[in-house]
């Protein structure tokens, strides 16, 4: 197996920072991948021509889903976060060009000291002190689904101020019930304000612009996280296909379904192979 990351999981090891209980899928499969005795090649980057020169019978391409930028003013200001820079500043590793020097310079320590490596760390760590950083005092998640307001929820328990923009009237899909509706609850008990059917307009340094029930408003933001945008893309599997070798789409990367979805359609393949 060829994972460009340090660790693996993937999206299932970030899902654990907000979802503990994610945190024990994980573990059973990397504790099964051990005892199957699979070959895990960390910090290894796959392209066309190193897949090929393993010589594989078949190939699963697991690469997750692509995360865009907002395509509006601002919208690629160093503050303004995807799902990708996230991934990359809290746990040390990966591009995260383009962001906040200091943000960058925190991250990069957290993983040279070994803190990024571990989620319960990570969670304690930024319960204590992520209250105390200017660029998380006001922050704006752009989308309203499982993971905008999983984040939302998250970072207002540990003292940021928080405003969901959410396009749809529905929040946490396709989170299931009743966590759904607790998500919802807990994020209003600690102080998210939250705008349904919202539409973003612009970013500047200060502020995130969006209507909402018919009004332009405007709120402060030292940090903007965006946690729309995502869709389901496999450019290496393309590339493998067009030189005739059997290849297959799992995860995100064939159909942005979370968790649930991902292990299902590794489960399909598994089987028929």
């Amino acid at each position: 197996m060829l994972e460009k990351a340090d660790r693996v999981g993937g999206t299932l090891w970030f899902s654990t920072l907000t979802t503990p209980d994610n945190g024990r899928l994980l573990t059973w499969l990397q504790n099964e991948a051990t005892r199957l005795g699979i070959d895990i090649r960390l910090t290894t980057t796959a392209t066309a021509d190193s897949v090929r020169a393993l010589s594989p019978d078949v190939v699963v391409v697991a690469t997750g889903a692509v995360r865009e930028r907002p395509a509006v003013p601002g919208g690629d200001l160093p503050h303004v976060h995807t799902g990708d820079t996230m991934r990359a500043l809290m746990t040390g590793s990966g591009d995260a060009t383009g962001q906040s020097p200091l943000l960058r310079i925190m991250g990069r320590l957290g993983g040279l000291t070994g803190i990024t490596k571990s989620p319960d760390k990570i969670r304690y760590l930024s319960s204590k002190f992520l209250k105390l950083l200017p660029m998380t005092r006001n922050v704006v998640v752009v989308g309203g689904s499982l993971v905008g307001l999983e984040l939302a929820e998250f970072l207002a328990e540990r003292g940021s101020r928080v405003t969901l923009v959410a396009e749809g009237g529905q929040l946490g899909v396709p989170m299931a019930m009743p966590r759904r509706w607790t998500a919802v609850k807990h994020a209003r008990e600690n102080g998210v304000n939250i705008y349904r059917d919202a539409t973003l307009k612009r970013i500047t340094r200060k502020t995130v612009e969006f209507i909402a029930g018919g009004e332009t408003l405007s709120v402060r933001a030292s940090m903007v996280i965006v946690a729309t945008g995502v869709s389901a893309a496999a450019p290496l599997a393309e590339d493998l296909s067009a030189s005739g070798v059997d290849v297959h789409v799992v995860g995100d990367a064939g159909s942005v379904d979370y968790i649930e979805g991902a292990v299902h359609s590794a489960w399909k393949i598994a089987t028929a192979l």
